[in-house]
């Protein structure tokens, strides 16, 4: 899809998270950052472990076996997600920065991210589409890093939109100068209490994820020297709006 102008934000009058994300407010790595990430880390071997043991029941039904193997998988797979985040964040924190900014066409990056999330959307009845018009101006970014970050907020959006749900993402050049891109869903959204918090390490709303995705969407960005906000009704819908330099 492409437009002249993309379409204003439903979630504009929404509660908005109170601090917008910035060079100078990047989280450092703390030792009770290391703290919890070792807790964190923990977690799901326990989980593991309490699994093998039910499984050497010889009382064990059928059904009970394949619950606490997928219990195994499941914990698995997070083990694995969390180990991959920590390790992403203790290099974007620790490690200078050597990739460049450069020019990114939005109209270019947009539709093929979106493209490889269409067959998971049709799956559940959820309407993804785009609008990015040709006409905007490049963006100044890390073009892998900026992938990565839309990559995550998508995914994150499908989780959190009922079947037959929209999830759309626009683009639109901004008075500041600035370009801003925001993807937005009508899913369930998230109470005012939590919005100043979602960008923090290990928070999580639900037991699912590892509570670092956000966090690492907000430190890609900062290295791209953009920023990130949230706004959200409960019940209604989501909207993260990135505010990317114009390059031209």
């Amino acid at each position: 899809m492409d437009a002249s102008t993309a379409r204003p934000s439903a979630l504009t009058s929404a509660t908005r998270c109170p601090t917008s994300v910035t060079r100078s407010s990047a989280p450092e790595i703390t030792p009770q950052f290391l703290k919890t990430a070792a807790q964190e880390l923990n977690n799901p071997i326990t989980t593991i472990k309490t699994a093998l043991t039910l499984l050497s029941s010889s009382t064990l039904k059928p059904k009970q076996r394949e619950r606490y193997l997928q219990m195994i998988g499941q914990a698995c797979d997070r083990q694995s997600h969390l180990i991959n985040n920590v390790f992403e964040l203790l290099e974007l924190q620790l490690v200078p920065q050597t990739m460049a900014l450069e020019k990114v066409q939005l109209w270019d990056l947009v539709p093929g991210v979106v493209s490889t999330y269409q067959p998971l959307a049709t799956e559940r009845n959820i309407l993804l589409a785009y609008t990015v018009s040709n006409h905007l101006p490049s963006v100044l970014a890390i073009e892998a890093h900026l992938k990565q970050v839309l990559i995550s907020l998508l995914s994150n959006s499908i989780q959190f939109t009922d079947n037959n749900g929209r999830i759309w993402v626009t683009a639109h050049h901004r008075v500041d100068g600035q370009v801003a891109l925001v993807i937005q869903d009508n899913g369930q959204g998230i109470v005012p209490s939590a919005l100043p918090q979602v960008f923090n390490s290990f928070y999580r709303s639900t037991s699912e994820g590892t509570g670092l995705g956000l966090t690492l969407v907000q430190q890609l960005l900062i290295r791209s020297g953009a920023s990130i906000s949230v706004s959200s009704i409960p019940g209604k819908g989501t909207a993260f709006t990135i505010l990317l330099p114009a390059a031209d």
